[in-house]
This record gives structure tokens, C-alpha cells and sequence, in this order.
């Protein structure tokens, strides 16, 4: 899923669900997140954003800005819908 920006860039954009409640964010809403937030600690995951390590959940934590209880898997996959690619920790 696509939506259009200003002057022809395109964010991609995907949906998800927590505890019931669905929630729609974009790639930009993960970067915008991650230029505000420093990065926790790091467990089993995580997602390079602008040269930054950030768990998984908590970029889809701030992204929703939900305080609902989740697991991994499904911010994994968000992200990775999302075009971010999802390493494990070493």
C-alpha cells in the first residue's frame, strides 16, 4: 500500500492490529519517530533507521503510540512491509 507526498515521492504504508485496534503507518511515520527517540536497549531484534539500532516494537510503539501489550513478530512484519529490513541481534 502506497500513499503520495509532495512533488512525486511516495511513502509506503501499511496497516496492523493490536489488541483489536488497527493502526495505519508509514515508512515516514517510522523515521519521524526515530529522529525524535533515542534507541533502547536491543534484545533479539533490530531495525537500522538513519544509522540508529532500534528494537523493533518500540518503533511501532511510538509510531501508534499505544501503550497495548504486542509481540515482536507483528512489528517484524510491519516493518518490514514498511520496506525496513529486520536483523537479528548479535
Amino acid at each position: 500500500m502506497t500513499a503520495s507526498l509532495e512533488e512525486g515521492t511516495v511513502a509506503r504504508v501499511t496497516t496492523l492490529t493490536i489488541q483489536g485496534k488497527t493502526y495505519k503507518i508509514s515508512d515516514d511515520d517510522i523515521r519521524r519517530v526515530a529522529q525524535t527517540h533515542t534507541p533502547e536497549s536491543l534484545v533479539g531484534y533490530y531495525v537500522d533507521v538513519e544509522g540508529k539500532q532500534y528494537p523493533p516494537k518500540q518503533l511501532i510503539r511510538l509510531a501508534t503510540d499505544t501503550r497495548d501489550i504486542f509481540n515482536s513478530s507483528n512489528a517484524r512484519s510491519a516493518l518490514t512491509r514498511l520496506g525496513f529490513i529486520v536483523r537479528p541481534v548479535k
